[in-house]
């Protein structure tokens, strides 16, 4: 009988301490974060597991097609203009600016100009080139629809049509009339001799810098209409440039405009 009243005091005494133990331990509060790598969390804006990461958000053309022909002046720097995307005899840009790293031999007063953006862009992108050790100049930029159309029957009485069509543009349809794009150049030399050059490479290579692409790549004729040019460039914005240069696109395909 001593035995089973010690038996069960002894059972009291543990469920006692049992008690009191539990009693003193902390409760968890369930707002409390995890510790260790449970508690690892991706920051906001981060792609979860097994997520697409986002995709940066590039600018891009505001002008509507359904704008086209286009008769009035448009400030959007990505405005096309090519062979299926002409603007009208009377689009003169309202903001055209003398370059003054220009080939005062080429051209006249207005081949000179281009937009103020890109006008301030090609000088940075000049004086970017003689730090490298290359004299680069502005040959022609801005070119009004009746200038090109001097140009365009020019080549086509010594060359036929559809030759002079392949690396000229039909009045209308010339990127210059824009103002956002420009020939460059070599002082002193003509512009196909612009072609193989040192000056040609650092161009095709660092032009995008500026907010400058290379218009009509050697691969991509089929698309642009055009033959290769070295030293036709058109400015687009910084942005832009570095996307379709690491890309290896063509306005049209950046923009997605292949008709």
């Amino acid at each position: 009988m001593r035995s089973k009243i010690l038996i069960a005091l002894l059972l009291v005494a543990v469920l006692v301490l049992t008690g009191c133990r539990h009693r003193n331990e902390p409760v968890a509060d369930p707002a409390q974060e995890p510790q260790g790598e449970i508690a690892a969390k991706p920051s906001a804006g981060e792609p979860q597991p097994g997520e697409e990461p986002e995709e940066p958000l590039l600018p891009m053309m505001e002008t509507s097609l359904s704008d086209y022909p286009l008769s009035t002046p448009t400030d959007d720097i990505l405005v096309l203009v090519n062979k299926t995307h002409p603007v009208t005899r009377d689009y003169v840009a309202d903001d055209l600016v003398t370059v003054e790293h220009c080939d005062q031999s080429v051209g006249n007063k207005d081949t000179k100009k281009m937009r103020k953006v890109a006008a301030d862009a090609i000088e940075e992108l000049i004086a970017g080139a003689k730090e490298d050790g290359f004299d680069i100049v502005m040959r022609t930029g801005y070119r009004s629809y009746d200038y090109q159309d001097y140009l365009f029957s020019s080549y086509a009485a010594n060359y036929g049509e559809a030759e002079a069509n392949t690396y000229s543009a039909r009045p209308g349809q010339s990127e210059h009339q824009t103002g956002w794009c420009c020939d460059v150049g070599r002082p002193g030399y003509g512009l196909t001799s612009f072609d193989g050059t040192k000056e040609a490479d650092w161009i095709a290579e660092n032009c995008w810098k500026y907010g400058f692409i290379l218009r009509y790549p050697a691969d991509k004729t089929d698309i642009t209409g055009y033959i290769y040019e070295s030293w036709h460039i058109r400015y687009v914005g910084k942005d832009a440039a570095q996307y379709i240069y690491e890309n290896g696109l063509t306005l049209e395909e950046y923009l997605g405009i292949l008709d």
